[in-house]
């Protein structure tokens, strides 16, 4: 009822004094009834019971009742908000470390400075609760207000149910989904997929990372890099060098291992390349052979160059870790000159998984000359075994370099064959070379070494001083190397392991006790390392193994002396010989046989065979091995004094089964020993070796000539 209504009724005078009563108390609550429309009305039009509460049109005890309810309101908040943070830390503490969002902590750390304290308390999800905290916060207080004044007030239910709706925290997630990865990381408004992923990239990488780990520990070994993807670069104490990939081998040739012996060096012990002035600049190429040492071979041809102290390596793998076996090869047909078998096998490092180095020496007078004028002019007086000490040297620098090479420098075997077996005997001997090398495998050595004074030498080559008319140091390093070549005597030349021996036979040794490299005669040497290893003050006694072939002095001199053998030629040799003249032709020839077969095994037990017999067995108790297979040389003769070296080697080839099982037998014997540094079960004392390796009960030949003093005395000399 308007106000004018009202005031109609007050102007109707003609009404009683009980309905005046009556209309008056209806007036009251009329204008009671307006006046709470009116106000209704101006709460909604002005914003309603929030605005009224903010404006202080509530009562004291309101407040009071409001601020309880707003108190109680924020405790349940702070409570709810602990535990939301308790449970985001849980939730999310495994991808602290995910590098995307440390980057996002970051960022938000350097927009927000003030809040920094707060925000490492969360880690790197300090962002998350950012997004949400403002507008949570808002929504939360006004939602409060207006419950808190609709209790004050007594608002009627209008039968409606008041329903919460999170209209905005549904929409920001609706369009934080829709928006590209770049603008959520630069607006910094994220979603919950974007947390699996990261954590997905995390351990992808962890799986990547475990994965290259583990391979590069349990697969093949990294080799060096290739150039062009054949040669291959690698590093020596003089500089780096660079070699070549062939046959599915490394292979380097002609490395510098000591000061060329040429000029002032002639005649001098070898000096190994410990002066930069000496080495090279860049990479050194060594893809080809070099020349070998100057010689004589046993044609009368001259090969080769003063300036040869190389070495050659063949190697299946270049690298550092699970380094290989060292096999070092030493050989010479005689020590005046000759190119024998011994040469590094590409096909057999490979399957046995070893590493070959041989080295260049110095032969002939060039290596091994001893003379007065040449002892006079260095202090201590010395001179001679040159070509000992290039050995001594190349090992030296297989000790510091072979590493770069892919070999084991604490398990080198010495391989030497026939005069260069006889070096690396004389090399056990030689005290600065024990650490140098782990073992010796010796294939138809001399058992004869110097003995005499170096003086007594100095007189047995004068012939050659004569010869070349030279009498002073500068003389000898003037002249021509054919000049010396042509000087030396014709009996210092050859080789006697392929004829029998004759009364009164003269004997030559290149080798001689200088002083500086050996001092004693070997026998003296190897009987006092016996001594030192059984009371256990020295352990530098090496394993040895000792071979030869029951037919090594067959060879094309001998068999070509006569067109054909007959019986009546053999016994006329034999009888000419010093078993003639001490009357042991008949025994010699039932022993042996009247044939030419006989007559090569008879001349290999005088001068090879039996006197190994007599070094390994009764003096060093050495194992010792003896090749007996028929038909394994080159044209299906006996097998030569070169047979086993070829056999481990590879260079003996043939399609009959019977000696590819005796090439199989070898290989097993040696290689077993590289590896192990021992020789393998069963092979022990005298051991044959035919088609299979068998052990030998004895020699009863060999007895027979060592009671006649025929053996060791006329033993071959190198």
């Amino acid at each position: 009822m308007s106000t004018a209504d009202i005031n109609k009724v007050d102007s109707d005078e003609s009404k009683t004094l009980d309905k005046q009563q009556i209309e008056a108390e209806e007036k009251e609550i009329m204008l009671k009834e307006s006046e709470a429309t009116e106000a209704d009305v101006e709460l909604r039009n002005d914003g309603g019971p929030v605005k009224a509460a903010l404006s202080g049109d509530i009562t004291e005890q309101g407040r009071e009742d409001e601020e309880a309810i707003e108190k109680d309101i924020d405790n349940e908040k702070a409570h709810d908000k602990t535990d939301d943070e308790t449970k985001s830390k849980q939730r999310f503490q495994f991808l602290q470390t995910c590098p995307f969002s440390q980057y996002l902590h970051q960022t938000a750390n350097e927009n927000d400075g003030d809040n920094a304290t707060n925000k490492k308390s969360f880690g790197m999800f300090n962002v998350y609760p950012k997004i949400f905290k403002k507008q949570s916060a808002t929504n939360e207080a006004a939602l409060a207000s207006m419950e808190t004044l609709e209790d004050k007030l007594d608002t009627p239910n209008d039968g409606m149910e008041n329903v919460k709706l999170d209209i905005v925290d549904d929409q920001e997630g609706k369009v934080a989904t829709r928006l590209p990865l770049k603008e959520r990381i630069r607006q910094k408004k994220f979603i919950t997929d974007d947390l699996l992923v990261c954590g997905v990239v995390v351990l992808v990488l962890l799986a990547v990372i475990v994965g290259i780990v583990i391979g590069a520990r349990v697969g093949p070994p990294n080799e060096r890099p290739l150039r062009l993807g054949r040669f291959i670069t690698t590093q020596t104490s003089c500089g780096l060098v660079e070699g070549i990939l062939e046959k599915a081998v490394y292979q380097f040739f002609s490395i510098p291992y000591a000061v060329p012996p040429v000029g002032e060096r002639r005649f001098t012990y070898a000096q190994p390349l410990n002066d930069l002035s000496m080495c090279w600049n860049g990479t050194l190429d060594v893809h080809k052979k070099g020349p070998p040492c100057i010689q004589l071979l046993e044609n009368g041809t001259v090969i080769g160059e003063e300036d040869c102290l190389t070495l050659d390596i063949v190697t299946p793998h270049v690298r550092y870790d699970s380094p290989l076996p060292v096999v070092v090869l030493i050989g010479a047909n005689t020590l005046a000159g000759g190119v024998g078998p011994v040469q590094p096998s590409a096909t057999y490092a490979w399957t046995n998984e070893v590493v070959f180095v041989r080295p260049n020496f110095r032969l002939g007078a060039f290596g091994f000359l001893a003379l007065d004028i040449l002892s006079q002019s260095k202090y201590p007086p010395s001179s001679g075994n040159y070509g000992l000490s290039d050995l001594v040297v190349a090992l030296q620098w297989i000790q510091y370099n072979i590493k770069n090479f892919g070999g084991d420098p604490t398990s080198v075997t010495l391989l030497g064959h026939r005069a260069g077996a006889t070096l690396t005997a004389a090399l056990t001997t030689v005290r600065r070379a024990h650490s140098l090398y782990s073992r010796a495998w010796l294939s138809s050595p001399s058992v004869i070494f110097p003995g005499e004074p170096l003086e007594r030498a100095h007189k047995n080559n004068e012939q050659f001083k004569h010869i070349l008319k030279c009498n002073d140091v500068e003389c000898l390093r003037r002249a021509n190397p054919m000049e010396i070549i042509s000087a030396t005597p014709d009996t210092w030349l050859g080789s006697d392991a392929h004829t029998l021996p004759r009364t009164g036979e003269t004997k030559r040794s290149w080798l001689v006790l200088d002083g500086e490299y050996l001092r004693t005669h070997a026998y003296e040497s190897w009987d006092s390392q016996k001594e030192a290893k059984n009371i256990g003050k020295e352990k530098f006694f090496k394993p040895l193994v000792f071979g030869t072939s029951q037919h090594s002095a067959h060879s094309a001199l001998l068999r070509n002396k006569h067109v054909e053998w007959s019986a009546e030629l053999v016994e006329r040799e034999v009888e000419a010989s010093a078993l003639g003249d001490r009357n042991l032709t008949r025994d010699m020839l039932d022993l042996y046989g009247r044939t030419y077969l006989g007559l090569a095994e008879l001349t290999s037990a005088v001068r090879t065979l039996c006197p190994l017999v007599s070094l390994a067995r009764m003096r060093l108790g050495a194992p010792l091995y003896v090749v007996t297979a028929a038909g394994v040389a080159r044209g299906a003769g006996p097998a030569t004094a070169d047979a086993d070296i070829e056999a481990m080697l590879g260079s003996l080839k043939s399609t009959a089964p019977e000696t590819r099982r005796f090439i199989a037998a070898m290989q097993q014997l040696f290689y077993y020993f590289v590896w192990h540094g021992k020789t393998a079960a069963g092979m022990g004392g005298l051991v044959e070796v035919g088609q299979d390796s068998r052990p030998l009960a004895g020699l009863p030949a060999c007895d027979r000539l060592i009671q006649e003093d025929i053996v060791p005395r006329y033993a071959h000399v190198d």
